[in-house]
């Protein structure tokens, strides 16, 4: 697992103007305006560009968090201030806007004075800003609570991990190798609607300037990759170097594609390359190579999967491509599997990961492909569908549950491995049908419904 980058947090700090008749006041609220900065950081950079306290300086600092790219604009009533010095600029930036609802004093008691409750009254300027944008029609989040308070601040944290997210997307580029697989209808995509509604790019990549990019590839970097592949994998013992090879530059030429065209993930569709024929090979071994390295991936030319693993991949840290295959009713669980497709550098870590020929057999090939078979380290995990419902409106399928301790299984050649959803095995499915969830799925370590609900919202 990569470790996730920082949410960049453009925190707009208010405070009224009326206040700065008392001057010990504002300095107080900019500590208070530091202290908020201090306990984002474990997940956030923030830019406090001081406390505003008039329409000129909300705006300026609006217009600076735009030039600095951030990813979420954080409102704070540092103390009361009235809502029409924010909302002109609030309802013009394009930012998403979080108000976070707190103040610095967590309990009022006997010995509260009054200077404690004049810094600690920004709840009743929330409400007035709150109002105003919901007039506007101006979409904002809310959060409230105290600012040390662990669940508030984990509430904080998903907001922030939904923006960055959502950056990202809207820069994302997803390639396409060969064509979807005919008749799977529950990936079949309008590129433009996935665009207009995601700001996701799918991509052409032509099978011709793979196939060049293989054969031209550098012998010493091919060379590097498998001995590579060598150190990490346990190999079948009649792999020969000619299959190996063929692997190896096919991932060599997919990986500078990738790279070249700033793509973030792909997907490929096995029947498209064989009746091609320009390619030696599948890319299994790239694919759950470039997953175990923050790529998406999506079978049979499935785009939104690769596109939902790649989203995943920023939000968690990892993903996996992944399929609900066959139904374990007396574990209540799913075996989950597909051709030949994981990542890697999920697999358990007392068992090793096998290199195999691929069995399957289903297209003619100059070479069998190669791929990593293995079972995935157990632990709390979340599956997310990306598909088209009615109306050609985009939709996030999310459950949370578990990986279960289910070792390798050697007839199985391929990365599989359990899923128990919470709840019982037959409602879960019969629920996720019914909300349209397609047959392809992102999966990711952690408990993130909540994230990919306000990725959804944002």
């Amino acid at each position: 697992m990569t470790e996730t980058p920082k949410t960049k947090i453009g925190l707009l700090g208010l405070m009224f103007d009326l206040y700065e008749r008392w001057p010990e006041i504002k300095p107080l609220l900019a500590e208070f305006a530091g202290e908020l900065v201090e306990t984002l950081s474990p997940f956030a950079e923030v830019d406090f560009p001081g406390v505003c306290t008039t329409r000129e300086q909300v705006e300026r600092a609006v217009a600076g968090f735009e030039a600095d790219g951030v990813d979420l604009l954080m409102v704070v009533m540092l103390s009361y201030a009235p809502s029409h010095i924010a909302l002109p600029a609030l309802i013009r930036t394009p930012l998403p806007v979080l108000l976070f609802n707190t103040q610095q004093l967590h309990a009022i008691s006997q010995q509260t004075v009054s200077l404690d409750t004049t810094r600690n009254h920004g709840m009743h300027g929330v409400q007035d800003l709150a109002n105003v944008l919901l007039r506007a029609g101006r979409d904002f989040h809310l959060v409230t609570g105290h600012y040390q308070d662990e669940r508030t601040l984990a509430q904080v944290k998903s907001w922030c991990d939904a923006a960055r997210t959502v950056r990202f997307m809207r820069q994302m580029q997803i390639g396409l190798l060969g064509h979807a697989m005919e008749g799977m209808g529950d990936f079949g995509l309008d590129e433009t609607t996935f665009l207009a509604q995601a700001g996701i790019t799918v991509r052409r990549i032509p099978m011709k300037t793979v196939a060049d990019l293989a054969q031209a590839a550098p012998q010493a970097e091919i060379a590097r990759q498998m001995a590579a592949d060598r150190e990490r994998f346990q190999f079948q013992e009649d792999i020969t170097s000619e299959e190996h090879e063929a692997s190896s530059r096919l991932e060599w030429a997919l990986r500078q594609i990738l790279r070249r065209r700033q793509m973030h993930g792909f997907a490929a569709h096995f029947m498209a390359i064989g009746d091609d024929g320009r390619l030696d090979t599948l890319p299994f071994l790239a694919a759950s190579k470039l997953l175990g390295e923050g790529y998406g991936f999506g079978g049979e030319g499935d785009v939104t999967s690769a596109a939902a693993v790649a989203m995943m991949a920023e939000l968690a840290g990892a993903a996996n491509f992944t399929e609900m295959f066959s139904m374990d009713f007396a574990g209540n669980a799913v075996l989950m599997m597909h051709m030949g497709e994981g990542n890697w550098q999920m697999a358990r870590k007392d068992e090793p990961v096998h290199l195999l020929r691929s069995a399957l057999d289903l297209v003619d090939l100059r070479h069998a492909p190669l791929l990593p078979a293995f079972s995935l380290e157990p632990g709390p995990a979340t599956l997310v569908s990306l598909t088209t419902v009615a109306e050609g409106q985009l939709k996030f399928i999310v459950t949370e549950g578990e990986v279960v301790d289910f070792p390798y299984v050697a007839d199985m050649g391929r990365p599989h491995y359990k899923f128990r959803p919470q709840g019982d095995l037959s409602d879960f499915l019969t629920r996720f049908s019914l909300a349209g969830g397609s047959h392809h799925q992102a999966m990711a370590y952690g408990c993130w419904a909540g994230a990919v609900e306000k990725i959804a919202a944002l």
